[in-house]
């Protein structure tokens, strides 16, 4: 445990890929923590038509506080923001090295922490400015603290550990909105266990629903994205299927797609029977994949493998309990034979993932010279009200100092020429993979190009946009 989480930290980069543009929301939010600022003012100017681009009212504020010490000590220092976020990591770990001991035997213990902590899936993510990880810690650390109530007896102790499980579910929901599966599958594994939930949950749930009511009263509430959410039979079924390809992303080896598709299949397999096995006798982690999946598929926008992070270390737990209870149940030959054979597709698998280049290597980056080269241009060039319109909104808001909106990935040009002329847009920003909205835009009316170089380009708002 302690070598993989020291891996995590060697290699990671000073910038960071324009793609993950909600990194720039979580540094501004922490920035105006620090500076006494209006904490969801951060400089973007929503666009109906691209309502996933980020909620109206900010992201909720524990990964912005873990930042701000950041921020305070050192800056605009986005390396150090990675470091913390890969220490958060570092702790998840070690929770989930002690929740996973009861499930296990001490063999299949090492096993499951080499496969959450090696899995190209998670390492892919460690040079990123992601809620991810922090989300990873408190969830595990709450489950840890729900857990524990059964070692402990009545009276003050009882009472303290369900103040601190609500204290991290609460931490959770603060962390990552969707976090209030774990609250849900608190409930309902009670329910299910004892046909009524008892003392120490309603304890749990009272406290966590109060810091929850505080925290939407003086910072943000989730009411952002309740507004962009849809709901729909039809995307419900795109995002079953888009969900379960991304799943296959954590078997990924780069070296045959047939392999790729044949092992998800087959590991998921084994995981469906252990999780039904947890599922009926009413285990939290079970209610809480259910829970968490279905509020994911149900909300509307798909977010890829980024989506299954935080119940990845479950399911591949699951993988593991599922093949040891295969094993169990077959004769000796078959059993060494099927062990034998998942080792080895498990080990090509990692080590084909490991070995590929980082999703984000290629990818338009902040620290690009050009990019700089943009951003001293609009700071130099552009006035603090001049309201500009970029793909990466969040992102140029924070290295440019300027308000900034975005176009929907598929808005017709009218709407987009309404939204320019109603907002009164000053510049567009073009490069080479901006959607398609902004070269129709840009072909609607006059803009002159005032400035440009190998990957950006910055047109001024003419009088004529139609």
């Amino acid at each position: 445990m302690a070598i993989i989480a020291s891996a995590y930290f060697f290699g990671l980069t000073p910038g960071h890929v324009f793609a993950q543009d909600d990194f720039a929301a979580y540094v501004m939010q922490a920035a105006n923590l620090v500076e006494h600022r209006r904490y969801t003012d951060i400089r973007y100017v929503p666009n109906p038509e691209a309502p996933w681009v980020s909620p109206a009212n900010g992201y909720p504020p524990l990964y912005p506080l873990l930042l701000a010490p950041v921020y305070w000590w050192r800056g605009l220092d986005l390396r150090a923001m990675k470091m913390v976020t890969v220490l958060t990591f570092a702790i998840f770990l070690a929770a989930f090295a002690k929740w996973v001991r009861p499930m296990v035997s001490p063999r299949l213990r090492v096993v499951a922490v080499l496969l959450v902590g090696l899995s190209p899936a998670f390492w892919n993510y460690r040079d990123l400015i992601s809620s991810e990880f922090p989300y990873l810690m408190f969830s595990f650390l709450a489950l840890l603290a729900i857990r524990r109530r059964s070692d402990v007896g009545r009276g003050w102790q009882h009472a303290g550990w369900a103040l601190l499980a609500a204290l991290l579910l609460y931490a959770s929901y603060g962390t990552r909105t969707i976090g209030i599966a774990l609250p849900g599958a608190l409930l309902g594994a009670e329910l299910i266990r004892r046909r009524k939930p008892g003392r120490f949950v309603m304890l749990v749930l009272g406290v966590f629903a109060g810091f929850a009511i505080v925290q939407s009263v003086l910072l943000t509430s989730p009411r952002g994205y309740m507004a962009v959410a849809h709901f729909s039979t039809t995307l419900v079924l795109e995002n079953v299927a888009s969900y379960a390809k991304s799943l296959s992303h954590a078997w990924e080896s780069g070296f045959s797609q047939a392999a790729q598709g044949g092992l998800t299949v087959v590991f998921s397999g084994f995981a469906a029977f252990a999780f039904w096995k947890r599922f009926r006798k009413g285990s939290l982690e079970a209610f809480y994949v259910v829970i968490y999946l279905t509020i994911l598929i149900a909300w509307g926008a798909q977010i890829g493998v980024r989506g299954l992070l935080p119940v990845l270390p479950i399911y591949l737990t699951y993988v593991v309990l599922g093949i040891t209870q295969a094993v169990e149940r077959w004769k000796q030959p078959k059993a060494r034979a099927l062990v034998a054979a998942v080792a080895a597709c498990m080990a090509i698998t990692y080590f084909g993932g490991l070995r590929q280049r980082p999703w984000q290597a290629g990818l338009a980056n902040v620290n690009d010279t050009s990019a700089q080269e943009l951003f001293t241009f609009l700071r130099s060039q552009t006035q603090p009200s001049d309201l500009l319109l970029f793909s990466k909104p969040r992102s140029l808001a924070l290295f440019s100092g300027r308000a900034v909106g975005s176009l929907g990935t598929e808005e017709p040009a009218s709407e987009s020429a309404r939204f320019v002329r109603e907002n009164g847009v000053r510049f567009v920003i073009q490069s080479s993979w901006t959607p398609a909205a902004y070269d129709q835009l840009l072909a609607s009316g006059q803009f002159e190009l005032v400035f440009g170089n190998e990957d950006f380009r910055v047109y001024r708002v003419g009088e004529r946009v139609e």
